[in-house]
């Protein structure tokens, strides 16, 4: 430094001061303060991805084979509970139908000889082997007749229609859940078969962020931490969610844990069910002093500052002081010592890289 900005003392020690003059200072837009609370945490990096809990995401199967007659919904669509995406038809739908019909009528006989066995039983005037083989016979068509009702209602058709001759040549193929339309393969006069996924819908309330943790920072976790996280094409925009179930199984593959997090509600429409976004767990948050980096004179040995210790007339004097640090965030290093002030925020670099 020339003197006309002031005079160096022994810059080589702990000691060392810099004397500088007040114009020089405010050129160069130096600041001088304390030490201010700022907040600092530890942190796990994961991969993750949004995905809908297993009762906000359904298969849409068909219990019968048949060929698409309609399809009323596409891509995209927001569907009820119960609405119907789409229908199909075959002859096995009537003859299910007329299966159901026979049965009936069936049961009324049987039930009829049933009834009158009985009481021919109680007077004792018919065999026991042929009341046991007319209850049997009666049991075994109630049976079936209860199958058959099964199978129309968990195809959508009405028994009680049935019964009274009122058959219809298709079904409905109906969603078990609310949400959106989040896969859809089928076109008109597509021949599906019992159980084959035709379409998928999701409910978007019910995402939430799925997380493959290394296992080496298990001990680390705990549920209600906050994750923070984002997507990879929008990184500057952050959302928060709140660690919820951590796993308790290692994948042999990856040696990752997955563990889950709650997206926050208002959150959840800016996201897909399989999205991938970069995630952040703060396992640990302490409020610490702490000084801007900028503010530090870091040596291989360890850290200082400068601290105004005198000021003279026009003249400011600096001395170079050695500081514990702990981590730096965001900018902000966390200063161990606990009695520090006056210390030079803005310009120590500058001020003594110029020495």
């Amino acid at each position: 430094m020339d003197q006309a900005s002031g005079e160096v003392a022994d810059l080589s020690g702990e000691s060392g001061n810099i004397i500088i003059f007040r114009e020089q200072f405010e050129s160069m837009k130096m600041e001088v303060g304390n030490p201010s609370t700022a907040m600092f945490s530890n942190s796990v990096s994961a991969n993750g991805y949004v995905v809908a809990v297993p009762s906000g995401r359904a298969k849409i199967t068909s219990l019968i084979s048949g060929r698409v007659r309609e399809i009323l919904v596409s891509s995209g669509d927001q569907v009820r509970g119960g609405q119907t995406l789409f229908t199909i038809e075959s002859q096995e739908i009537i003859l299910l139908q007329q299966e159901y019909a026979e049965a009936i009528q069936d049961l009324e006989l049987l039930t009829d000889n049933y009834d009158r066995m009985q009481a021919l039983s109680r007077e004792n005037v018919v065999a026991e082997k042929d009341f046991l083989k007319a209850k049997s016979e009666f049991l075994g068509m109630k049976a079936k007749v209860e199958g058959l009702k099964s199978r129309l209602l968990m195809i959508h058709i009405d028994p009680s229609a049935v019964e009274k001759g009122v058959f219809v040549p298709y079904i409905n193929v109906k969603s078990p859940i609310r949400g959106i339309i989040t896969r859809q393969e089928l076109v008109l006069g597509d021949q599906v078969a019992p159980l084959e996924t035709t379409m998928e819908v999701v409910d978007e309330n019910k995402l939430r962020l799925k997380l493959e943790v290394f296992e080496t920072y298990m001990a680390d976790l705990s549920v209600g931490q906050k994750v923070k996280f984002s997507t990879p094409d929008h990184s500057e925009r952050k959302y928060t969610a709140i660690l919820s179930h951590v796993g308790k199984s290692v994948s042999t593959d990856s040696r990752t844990v997955e563990c889950f997090a709650s997206i926050r509600a208002e959150d959840r429409k800016f996201f897909v069910n399989n999205m991938y976004v970069e995630t952040t767990i703060v396992t640990c948050q302490r409020e610490a002093l702490a000084v801007p980096e900028q503010a530090l004179i870091r040596e291989p040995d360890r850290d200082f500052v400068l601290v105004l210790v005198a000021e003279q007339g026009d003249q400011m004097t600096f001395r170079k002081m050695p500081v514990q640090t702990g981590v730096t965030r965001q900018g902000q290093t966390e200063i161990l010592d606990k009695n520090l002030s006056s210390v030079l925020l803005e310009g120590a670099f500058s001020l003594w890289t110029e020495e």
